[in-house]
């Protein structure tokens, strides 16, 4: 079973108007990042517009992103959703099948759900892929619940379910859940809390759709922590944050599609009715990006 550590960009899912599939630039990208130090990809998360594909276009994604992953031995995580188990299941079990190594578990709660409702779910869509990592995806913004320790106390027996990455912004519970757990479930920070202060928490690493602007960067900050250099830690963190503060202005999936082709990476417009930012947008973000990745090399 694969083990996930380190930054892990999620990607772009790289469609043309046409919903073709624009793999010269997708491809371009993932060199770059593997040479910049990623220590993994993800597919199919906000950053890939996850709703907004066909199963044609989510499968054919998860055939190219596992090309490229086995180009340059990286592990591939892809994000598994859907509204039952059976859809959930129907996709863990075809996503693996077709290369990717790990799923984040994304549960789509349309009706609210109870917490014995949740375990089931979690332990339906864990269970039918026993051979593979899952990491749990929370994001109250989109999902409309919460995890809480209950509900983690009732699937620590489910050995698959290795990884947990927050989205929530709420870093005491991760300090709860890391008190309570030790390192039952691993910990990844995603783009709503600070990096370094999850790795603090004892955190494997970043798993985030920024990550992909500046990998450079990214993996200097962890390897920074790893090191026991704070202070350098800190510096960088304050820097990379102002990323994070430039992207809050806009939608992350067309911030970052939007970077990523003004940088030379063709990787498509937003899928509608998600709309591209202007120009006169992305400038900025694009030059605050590019003077990151001078800076800083792995």
């Amino acid at each position: 079973m694969v083990e996930l550590e380190g930054i892990i960009p999620y990607l772009p899912s790289p469609f043309d108007s046409n919903g073709n599939i624009m793999e010269e630039g997708f491809s371009l990208l993932c060199r770059d990042l593997y040479h910049n130090g990623v220590s993994g990809f993800c597919v199919l998360g906000s950053v890939g517009e996850f709703p907004y594909l066909t199963r044609v276009q989510k499968e054919e994604l998860i055939k190219l992103a596992s090309k490229e992953a086995k180009r340059y031995g990286l592990p591939l995580c892809a994000g598994v959703c859907g509204f039952s188990e059976r859809q959930a299941i129907e996709e863990a079990r075809r996503f693996i099948e077709l290369g990717a190594d790990a799923i984040v578990l994304m549960i789509q709660a349309y009706f609210p759900l109870g917490e014995d409702q949740l375990e089931h779910f979690i332990r339906a869509v864990s269970n039918s892929v026993p051979d593979s990592a899952v990491v749990l995806y929370s994001n109250p913004k989109y999902m409309h619940f919460s995890f809480t320790l209950s509900l983690f106390e009732r699937i620590r027996d489910v050995e698959n379910v290795k990884y947990y990455k927050d989205a929530s912004g709420q870093t005491g519970f991760l300090l709860s859940l890391t008190n309570r757990f030790g390192d039952r479930f691993k910990l990844f920070s995603a783009s709503a809390h600070v990096p370094l202060f999850v790795f603090d928490l004892g955190g494997k690493g970043w798993m985030a759709g920024p990550a992909c602007l500046v990998p450079a960067p990214s993996r200097v900050l962890y390897d920074l922590h790893k090191a026991g250099k704070r202070e350098s830690a800190l510096a960088l963190q304050r820097e990379l944050w102002s990323v994070n503060a430039a992207f809050a202005k806009y939608d992350l999936t067309s911030c970052i599609k939007g970077v990523l082709n003004a940088l030379g990476y063709r990787v498509g417009d937003p899928i509608p009715p998600l709309k591209a930012l202007s120009e006169d947008q992305i400038a900025p973000i694009a030059a605050i990006v590019k003077d990151m990745n001078r800076k800083y090399k792995v």
